[in-house]
């Protein structure tokens, strides 16, 4: 990792190096992001575990100027927390924040159906069965991330097929939201093949346009999945939790 964010020769002797080292500065703040998003998501890191600036610059081979704007744009997500004298840790999910967070997503992804059954094609109601389909490869052939991955990109996809912009930025802030619980909250559900399947009385309601059925079908969903999520947050302490994807996994 030190070698892919190799401090930059940065200079300020002139207008059009400056610039450069800005670039590349942005450049390095970006793969110190996706860096620490991928130890959050994969549970690597835990819930309230502080992160330790030096440790971290030590540790990539970088100056700490990039990876303070890394730690500001992941908190502005909702993925860590600052806090006077202790600095920046992960963020820890209270069962009111779950409660918000599930809550929330029944009306947008709700409103997002009203939006998109009138605009869909034949085109767009196969697209969300190949998700599906994909999501059961991967189930099959206990690929978890590639499940959970398909399973973000079919409720995104509804979002997208609205047509409104601000429906699908609203569901991708709560996405990065959902992909933190997965990883720090310990879930023993049946099966991978059941959190694929589960996606399918959704596409059959939305293809047969009956736009009462579809929302019924993606709040019970929701529903299911939030049933789910609280019932293992309970089951879990915030001290400690698993970083391994286990058993079912609902979006």
């Amino acid at each position: 990792m030190s070698a892919a964010l190799a401090e930059p020769n940065v200079q300020f002797s002139g207008s059009p190096v400056l610039v450069d080292a800005i670039v590349e500065s942005r450049i390095l703040s970006d793969q110190v992001a996706s860096f620490l998003f991928r130890e959050l998501v994969s549970g690597r890191l835990h819930q309230g575990e502080r992160i330790n600036e030096t440790h971290l610059a030590r540790t990539l081979g970088i100056s700490r100027n990039p990876i303070r704007e890394a730690l500001r744009r992941l908190e502005e997500h909702g993925l860590l927390v600052s806090t006077p004298r202790r600095g920046t840790s992960v963020r820890t999910f209270s069962k009111n924040d779950i409660d918000d967070i599930y809550s929330l997503r029944i009306v947008l992804e709700s409103f997002a159906i009203e939006q998109a059954l009138p605009r869909m094609t034949p085109a767009d109601h196969q697209g969300l069965a190949a998700i599906v389909d994909a999501m059961e490869v991967a189930a099959n052939t206990g690929n978890e991330i590639g499940l959970v991955e398909n399973d973000l990109l079919f409720h995104r996809r509804l979002c997208e097929l609205s047509g409104n912009s601000q429906t699908l930025r609203a569901l991708l802030s709560m996405q990065a939201e959902m992909r933190l619980l997965i990883a720090l909250i310990e879930r023993h559900f049946e099966s991978l093949h059941a959190a694929a399947t589960d996606h399918w009385p959704i596409v059959a309601a939305m293809k047969t346009g009956n736009t009462a059925a579809a929302v019924a079908a993606i709040r019970a969903h929701i529903e299911d999945s939030w049933k789910h999520t609280a019932s293992s947050y309970e089951g879990s302490t915030a001290a400690a939790t698993t970083s391994v994807l286990s058993g079912r996994i609902l979006f």
